[in-house]
């Protein structure tokens, strides 16, 4: 067998019909997917306000309201959606991106009502008290203490401020110390009224659900929020900073190297992925085999990609003693080059093409994860790109592809993070 050619076994996993997109009023979309043998729900909210959006007083502020949504409503407690969320063996969680908010919970199937009153409960009407927001910060500033403490979270930090200084993009996700400790709950507050609104939120079910019911229920729950405005983003200056060597007590030299790319909607998004699972995606890629299992130059090394709405970035990862770090340079710029100079062979293209579509199939076995995809693709592109187009595109990527997107990053300018000793 060939891998990444068995086309006739990746199809069908996801059936097109079943998902409907509904565009309501003020520019709130819903979007289900039927499931009808599934014995859990997933809801979710994605919400168009991330770190990116944030000024630079309230850097953080985001993620402070993602950890608040949580602490209650004017109608249950903290403890109450605790209870709730445990008394059904669910799950009920957040996470803050550059560019987007996402609440989610996963519940069986006949919790439908717990799950998705809970979410809408604490879009619609939060707490926000005083006393909740002090307790919370003090977690983050933990949360930002932690990160400092990790030399990987460190050596990425700072290569995002070199990829884009003075620009939101490169700024940290939690926010700082100052401006943590300095956001009262009126500036949450106004936050959340500003950008908690129809036109900025996108609902997504997926379960053993009736598309036009759960349309219904949400459009009523989300009746006295307005329209309000979706960011308008400002594109990052082509400036870069070249290398940035930060001082810490430890043991190894963590090393990440970036490259500006394409956006979200980039014509060669899926060449740059492939070329990215080629390089560094997985146990057989090209710099795990040659820095780690040919070398041991690094216990962890791997290459990834970041995409936004208007650009995106490559990286590369390794930590080793501090004196090889050269070598681990040299070595990781040979693999890079070598294959922006000559593409990779048949057998390299086919599993990074195969890893997708195996990836890709396995990711839609859940009500979570599927629920995750159809938000995501609405939000960004108010479409769900349907799996056999999206696997179709992955396996149209060609030997010359990869070798042209990647020559077309290299030849952009190089930004280093080294974190280590010394």
């Amino acid at each position: 067998m060939t891998i990444g050619q068995t086309k006739g076994l990746a199809t069908s996993s996801e059936d097109d019909a079943a998902i409907r997109i509904s565009r309501l009023d003020g520019g709130l979309r819903v979007v289900t997917e039927s499931m009808p043998r599934s014995r859990s729900v997933a809801v979710g909210a994605w919400i168009g306000v991330g770190n990116r959006d944030e000024p630079a007083e309230l850097a953080g502020v985001s993620h402070f309201l993602e950890h608040l949504l949580f602490k209650g409503s004017s109608t249950r407690s903290a403890q109450d959606i605790a209870q709730g969320i445990d008394a059904v063996g669910g799950d009920l969680n957040a996470f803050t991106s550059k560019e987007y908010t996402a609440f989610h919970a996963r519940v069986p199937a006949w919790e439908l009502d717990f799950g998705l009153n809970t979410l809408l409960d604490v879009l619609v009407d939060p707490g926000f008290t005083q006393t909740e927001l002090d307790a919370e910060r003090q977690v983050i500033l933990e949360e930002l203490a932690w990160s400092a403490d990790t030399p990987d979270d460190v050596v990425h930090g700072v290569l995002a401020e070199s990829l884009f200084p003075g620009h939101p993009l490169g700024w940290e996700v939690l926010g700082t110390a100052d401006t943590v400790q300095a956001i009262d709950a009126a500036q949450v507050r106004a936050f959340h009224d500003r950008w908690y609104r129809r036109s900025n939120m996108v609902i997504a079910v997926v379960g053993p659900v009736d598309h036009n019911e759960i349309v219904a229920r949400v459009d009523t729950a989300l009746a006295v929020v307005g329209k309000g405005e979706r960011p308008v983003r400002a594109a990052p200056p082509p400036e870069i900073v070249a290398e940035v060597v930060t001082s810490r007590s430890i043991e190894q030299m963590h090393l990440a190297q970036g490259w500006r790319t394409g956006g979200l909607h980039s014509p060669d998004r899926y060449a740059l992925a492939v070329a990215t699972q080629v390089l560094g995606g997985g146990w057989s890629s090209r710099l795990f085999q040659e820095v780690r299992e040919k070398r041991g130059l690094s216990y962890s090394v791997f290459a990834s990609v970041g995409s936004f709405a208007d650009c995106g970035t490559m990286s590369v990862y390794a930590a080793t003693a501090p004196e090889r770090l050269d070598e681990l340079r040299t070595v990781i710029d040979a693999q890079l080059h070598d294959l922006a100079t000559n593409g990779p062979g048949q057998r390299e293209l086919d599993v990074a093409r195969g890893g997708f579509e195996g990836a890709t199939v396995l990711g839609l076995e859940d009500t979570g994860s599927r629920m995750a995809r159809l938000a995501t693709n609405v939000l960004f592109r108010d479409r769900v790109v349907g799996v056999d187009e999206y696997l179709d595109a992955v396996r149209e990527v060609t030997a010359a592809d990869v070798q042209r997107v990647l020559a077309e990053v290299l030849d952009g300018a190089l930004a280093v993070s080294i974190v280590g000793p010394g």
